[in-house]
């Protein structure tokens, strides 16, 4: 489902982000917009149209972390190895994605709908902050996105 919504920032990307040279920023931004996209979401819960517009948002800027991080991974990992690489990439996402989607159902009808969303608004806006400090010391390649 969030598919389409990340191929729209991708392709927003792919288009524009190039001559940007943002790319370390880009996660941080992404991530504030995903940690803002989500806040709102819990609090429009009940409303469908306003909820996709904002789940749209929380795609577009997923993408703004997503395709930096992928470029860079991509641009640093050797021709040879990259069909290992993100095979094993592909297999620690799908196992990752598991535990935290059971979790988030239990979460929910425990803790109720409108926490789970902030709680995941405090996780996404910590991950961007950490990733942001720990990546703006590297030196990285800004010559594509």
């Amino acid at each position: 489902m969030a598919a389409p919504r990340c191929a729209i920032g991708a392709a927003i990307l792919g288009n524009f982000g190039q001559g940007m040279g943002l790319r370390a920023q880009l996660s941080l931004i992404g991530s504030v917009g995903m940690a803002a996209s989500l806040i709102i979401l819990s609090l429009c819960t009940q409303q469908l149209w306003a909820a996709l517009l904002v789940i749209t948002c929380l795609g577009v800027f997923a993408a703004m972390v997503g395709v930096p991080m992928q470029t860079t991974i991509q641009a640093q990992t050797p021709e040879a190895m990259r069909g290992k690489v993100f095979g094993l990439q592909n297999n620690a996402v799908n196992i990752a994605l598991s535990l935290p989607l059971a979790l988030a159902g239990v979460a929910e009808t425990w803790l109720g709908l409108n926490v789970v969303f902030l709680s995941l608004a405090a996780l996404v806006l910590a991950g961007g902050l950490s990733t942001w400090y720990i990546a703006k010391g590297v030196n990285t390649p800004e010559s594509a996105v």
